[in-house]
This record gives C-alpha cells, sequence and structure tokens, in this order.
C-alpha cells in the first residue's frame, strides 16, 4: 500500500509544470511558517503573455511551424505551444522553445535526404557495415585510423568499470546499436545538424534513425555533408547554450565512454565513489546533461561543497527537472569565471545558493518571468534570516535568464535584493561559453 501511495505521489509530481516543482523544490523545507506580502502587495499566482511581445519576428512564425501567441507562465517558465507541420509541441521554457524551433529546421533539412526503405532491416539480415557506408560521412582516412585504434584501446578501459554498474538510459540506443556502430553513425549525423543525439523530440529522433541506418548500410548519399542548417551555433541543450565543440563531443563518444569520462572526473574532485554511480545511474539524466553538469563542475573548481550538485541531481525523477539542475549549474559556473569568484555553495530548500568571496549571497535561476508569488517571497527572505553557522551576507544577488513582473521587482527590492535580469549574455559571454 505504501509503494502505491508514493508512485502516485511520484506521478503526480511529475505532472505538475516544472516552474511550480521549482519553486516547490526549492521551498519546501521553509513551508512551516507563512510569507507576507511585502507592503501589502497581493501576491501573483500566474500571468498570460504574449508570444509577439517575448520574442523577434524571426521566431514567432515560419513556413514550417507558428507559435500561439498566448503564453502561459506559472511563476517562474513560460510555456508555449507551438503547431508544426511536424506536429504540436508544447516547450516549457523559452531555452526549450528555442531548441523545438531549431530542431524543426533541421527535420525538415533531414526529410530531403531521401534512404532505402529497407535500410535497417538490410543490416539485420547481413550483419555488418559496408564500405559505403563508412565514405558517406568520413572524409580523413588519417583522422579515422587513429580514431579508431583509439576506440579499440577504450574498450578494455570501458570493460573493467562499466559492465554490470552502468544503466541505459531511455535517451540512449539499444546496448547491440551501439555495439555494432549504428550509434556511432547516428552521432556523427546528429553532428552535422548541430542538434543533440539525445534529444527527446521525438520526431526528430525518428529521423535521426532513419538516417543512422541508411548511412550504416550505405544508403545515404554523400550529399549529407552537405545539408546541415544554416545558422548552426551549437545545441541550445541547457542555460549556457553548450557550444558546438561539446556538442560535437557528446555526439561523437559512446555513451558508456562519457559514463566512465564523468565518473573518472566526479571522483577526481573527490565525490564519493557510490554517490557518484548513483547520480551516473540515473535515467532522468542523458549522457549529454551528465556530461553537461561535470564540465560546470570543473569550472567552479576551487568553490565550496561543488559536490551538493551531485546530491540535489539524485533527486531529479524528470528529465524536465534534470535539465533545470543542470541549468543552475552552468549558471553557477559562468557566474564564477565571468563575474565574481565564489566561495562556496550551500542549500537552500532542494537547490543551491552560492556565496561570492565578499559574501554576497547569489541565487541563479533558469526563470523566465519571475512573478511575486508566496513562494518567492518566502525564499527570498529565509535567505535573509540569522541562521546559525551562517555569516551575514554584505549582499543579495538574483540572477534569471529572463526578466521580472513589477510586483515581484517591487517585493524584491523591497527586502534587498539586487536584480540581474536577460542575465545569460553577462554569464556567458561570446566566446567564453564552455568547450
Amino acid at each position: 500500500m505504501r509503494n502505491n501511495t508514493m508512485c502516485l505521489i511520484q506521478r503526480r509530481w511529475a505532472a505538475l509544470p516544472v516552474g511550480l516543482i521549482l519553486l516547490l523544490t526549492i521551498s519546501l523545507t521553509l513551508s512551516g511558517r507563512p510569507a507576507t506580502a511585502q507592503n501589502g502587495t497581493a501576491f501573483e499566482q500566474q500571468a498570460t503573455l504574449r508570444a509577439s511581445s517575448l520574442l523577434g519576428a524571426e521566431l514567432l512564425k515560419s513556413n514550417l511551424y507558428t507559435v500561439d501567441e498566448e503564453v502561459i507562465n506559472d511563476g517562474l517558465l513560460n510555456h508555449y505551444t507551438v503547431r508544426s507541420i511536424y506536429g504540436v509541441f508544447r516547450p516549457n521554457s523559452t531555452l526549450a522553445l528555442k531548441q523545438i524551433l531549431y530542431e524543426i529546421k533541421a527535420i525538415a533539412a533531414m526529410k530531403k535526404i531521401e534512404t532505402k526503405t529497407t535500410a535497417k532491416e538490410s543490416v539485420v539480415q547481413s550483419g555488418k557495415n559496408t564500405v559505403d557506408a563508412v565514405a558517406n560521412l568520413v572524409t580523413d582516412p588519417k583522422d579515422t585510423l587513429e580514431g579508431a585504434v583509439a576506440g579499440v584501446g577504450s574498450l578494455f578501459n570501458r570493460a573493467s568499470q562499466v559492465v554490470g554498474r552502468r544503466q541505459t538510459t531511455a535517451a540512449e540506443d539499444s546496448r547491440l546499436e551501439q555495439l555494432i556502430g549504428k550509434s556511432k553513425s547516428k552521432g556523427e549525423i546528429a553532428s552535422k545538424y548541430g542538434v543533440s543525439v539525445y534529444s527527446t523530440n521525438p520526431v526528430l529522433q525518428k529521423e535521426l534513425e532513419r538516417l543512422a541506418w541508411a548511412d550504416y548500410v550505405g544508403g545515404v548519399g554523400v550529399g549529407l555533408a552537405q545539408s546541415a542548417v544554416p545558422g548552426v551555433g551549437g545545441t541550445l541543450l541547457t542555460a549556457s547554450g553548450t557550444t558546438r565543440i561539446l556538442n560535437d563531443v557528446i555526439n561523437s563518444t559512446p555513451a558508456s565512454e562519457l559514463w566512465v569520462r564523468n565518473k573518472n572526473k566526479l571522483e577526481a574532485m573527490g565525490i564519493d565513489s557510490d554517490m557518484v554511480q548513483l547520480y551516473l545511474n540515473n535515467p532522468s539524466f542523458s549522457p549529454a546533461f551528465q556530461t553537461i553538469m561535470v564540465d560546470a563542475l570543473e569550472r567552479l573548481s576551487g568553490v565550496a561543497n561543488r559536490e551538493l550538485f551531485v546530491k540535489i541531481a539524485l533527486q531529479a525523477n524528470t528529465h524536465t527537472m534534470a535539465r533545470v539542475i543542470t541549468d543552475i549549474a552552468t549558471m553557477t559556473a559562468g557566474y564564477h569565471h565571468n563575474v565574481a569568484p565564489l566561495q562556496g555553495l550551500a542549500p537552500v530548500g532542494r537547490v543551491l545558493y552560492a556565496t561570492t568571496r565578499k559574501g554576497t549571497v547569489v541565487l541563479a535561476v533558469p526563470a523566465d518571468h519571475v512573478l511575486w508569488s508566496a513562494k518567492v517571497a518566502d525564499v527570498a527572505t529565509w535567505l535573509q534570516e540569522p541562521v546559525q553557522g551562517r555569516t551575514k551576507p554584505s549582499g543579495y544577488q538574483l540572477w534569471i535568464l529572463g526578466d521580472v513582473s513589477t510586483k515581484a521587482q517591487a517585493g524584491l527590492k523591497g527586502l534587498g535584493w539586487e536584480l540581474h535580469p536577460n542575465a545569460q549574455g553577462r554569464l556567458f559571454p561570446a566566446g567564453k561559453q564552455s568547450s
């Protein structure tokens, strides 16, 4: 009975709007006392916004899709509806919207490539790749040979560290597909189009699968190399706008090797081995998110308690929550590198805040539009209260990717918070993103 109740709670938790989930995770342990609105201002619960006031004209509509004018904000994140020729998509943040719109363009470009309808069936019958398939995407024999040698060597490294310990996530191909080399083709094709091989977009995954199987058996022509989508600047997996270089590394490296690489890096940071394996086996985190998180933690070198990001990641039970936690990690690393050095990290509810070496509290949140809600007021107030063992901060900063409502501005500033909206450019200056 208890297990059934827990399953029901988990399903209902996963169905909540992601912005509400983020607010709840921040404030769950703070909810024992009611928050009071500052200056008698009423709290905001939800807002209806207009897409035309949030997005540039180039994003609102194309021959492939239309973004609905009505946008629902849940207190932190914007929820959009995209009606495309490939179906309806409902991204739950502005970052997710931009990724979906780019993926729609990539899908259109992929569909221009004709493949044999029997591609997958023929590989099952033959059980091997063809010379023509290799020639489709490989242009430098020397690099290919060196890469093959490195790949063979890494098989022995993986065998001792992965067998019996690593779980395949839903975002990955099967172990058989990874073994026979079809996954390698899929990753290379994803990089050609500037998308993530671990995208949760089912239409994109279907096209990647089609082209990967066709490439594996020689069904794709060499014209594929010239079919990249215009304007590729790297995937929008996270708040940092993960660079093309890192995306290519993720796409071209087998998931099992990413697992080993991330495990070794996390343990080298002094993080407990059992906790590392629990994190790396959390199916909510794709190998892409894990690699981006580890990259962010590396850039937080010298910051106390960075292992807390791994601890809170164990709580994620949806892909969306995994993305939010990864976003917070990349934003925090961006602040440390590009704004001011951080001293350490500490928990607030079930996420984290940082402190600078000068004693300023920094809260980085991947929010689109912050409303003045009871939860926001509660967190903002709690961080100012005296806590045993915590030095009184010299100031308070909120860094977000979007903006703040008029009421939220008044409430937060009334509490002494310094606001930094539209912070992506400062946290991740052009040319200084992670690579």
